[in-house]
């Protein structure tokens, strides 16, 4: 797909216009900027500030310059930005344009196959969405202050740029529970998931959080701990501000060994890991499992606002206790240590919630411009997000922990000097 023929070949006709190509402009006060860049810094980090480092300027463009979000990759940016009368950038939202769906993290080949079937053409679509990020925040990005309607503003542009260039559909990945209360009074359709993440209850060290989990729980964790301490497994951390070319190097080969064995491919390049550790600095951090002087396994994480993002992981091999200790129970112990509020664990089964993450339902939110194909997808979805609201009960009821809310009881309190006498040095 090109920018001058992004918007043809689509035979619908309830509501069609014609195409004209990449979106250029949008209504009054609302500008469409192709790339980040376009965008001042200070004016978009206004707008995106307490929301997470994935939302930041400089972590956009990273993706944006280092070609994972570019055109060969399938994304088009055509960012929102919202003035107010003086010129103020009041409002902001990531959006592209898309001629395919991949690295989204919401299947959606159901709809292409209906689209298909029905005469029509799915691509290209518009994605408002932090690219290779599965992180629920904000989409509708607003300064402090913004005018009443300015989240308006901007759902109101993407629906015309839809409408203006014949685009099939519109897609928000994991917006917070604002944002998706906006769209769904908008009319938008909602689409959950279930996503896991490990909540600080106060906990003084590891030793804390152990404690308050079920015996057979504590002691398969501790069990496991110790396991891999002996296999003589070390651990070693390098800060974003110091990540040289050979940290790049060793990172890439385990994530894509890991990747060529399971046959799925995840884009990541050295371009991409240097512009995100010159980026975020030492909110950023490798981590290498090396057993033997030799790295087994690595992991990506990322640190912002009070979360710690488990974000890419790659190993030689599969070693799922290395994979436990290095992704949750370390991430864990640091975000303890750091006095953080919570380790982001992404989509994941069975193996977080053993370790102490919850399960939490995320969202997608999706506006299809033709009448029957909204209704179609809206009355799939009931059913797909009545199973998911089950499952999630299910995972809830088998809590991993001694209390419901995950807290330091009395009786957990007992147990602390010998939990904590078995812990790793």
């Amino acid at each position: 797909m090109t920018a001058n023929n992004a918007g043809s070949g689509n035979r619908f006709t309830d509501g069609d216009v014609p195409a004209v190509g990449l979106p250029t402009s949008a209504p009054p006060a609302v500008a469409v900027v192709q790339g980040i860049s376009g965008i001042d810094r200070l004016d978009w980090d206004a707008c995106a500030a307490g929301h997470g480092p994935f939302l930041s300027h400089a972590c956009l463009k990273a993706t944006e310059d280092s070609g994972l979000a570019g055109p060969a990759a399938g994304w088009y940016p055509v960012h929102l930005m919202v003035r107010e009368a003086s010129g103020r950038v009041v409002g902001t939202a990531p959006l592209y344009l898309r001629d395919r769906s991949t690295d989204e993290h919401w299947p959606d080949q159901v709809w292409v196959d209906g689209y298909q079937a029905a005469g029509g053409r799915y691509f290209p679509k518009l994605v408002s969405a932090v690219p290779y990020a599965p992180v629920a925040g904000p989409r509708l990005l607003l300064r402090q202050g913004a005018p009443p309607g300015t989240a308006d503003a901007l759902i109101g542009a993407m629906r015309t740029l839809a409408h203006r260039d014949g685009l099939s559909s519109i897609h928000v990945s994991f917006p917070d529970e604002t944002d998706r209360c906006r769209f769904e009074a908008a009319g938008w359709l909602t689409r959950h998931a279930v996503d896991y993440e490990w909540r600080n209850a106060g906990y003084r060290n590891f030793g804390d959080f152990a404690a308050s989990l079920t015996k057979h729980r504590r002691d398969t964790l501790l069990w496991e701990r110790r396991k891999v301490l002996a296999s003589g497994v070390r651990f070693r951390d390098v800060p974003g501000s110091r990540v040289g070319e050979s940290d790049v190097v060793l990172f890439l080969g385990l994530f894509d060994d890991l990747h060529a064995r399971r046959g799925t491919s995840q884009p990541l390049t050295a371009d991409f890991v240097h512009r995100l550790c010159a980026a975020l600095g030492d909110a950023v951090t490798l981590t290498f499992a090396e057993a033997g002087g030799v790295a087994v396994g690595t992991l990506l994480t990322v640190e912002g606002d009070g979360r710690l993002y488990v974000r890419n992981w790659g190993a030689r091999k599969e070693a799922r206790l290395v994979h436990f200790e290095t992704c949750y129970c370390r991430t864990v112990e640091r975000a303890i240590a750091l006095g953080l509020d919570a380790v982001d664990g992404g989509r994941g089964g069975p193996h977080k919630l053993a370790r102490g993450f919850r399960p939490k339902l995320t969202h997608a939110c999706h506006w299809f411009r033709h009448t029957n194909m909204h209704r179609t997808v809206a009355e799939g979805l009931a059913l797909h997000n009545a199973r998911i609201l089950a499952a999630l009960a299910l995972e809830q009821a088998r809590s991993p922990f001694r209390q419901p809310a995950g807290g330091i009881g009395d009786d957990a309190r007992l147990h602390r000097k010998a939990v904590q006498a078995t812990l790793p040095a």
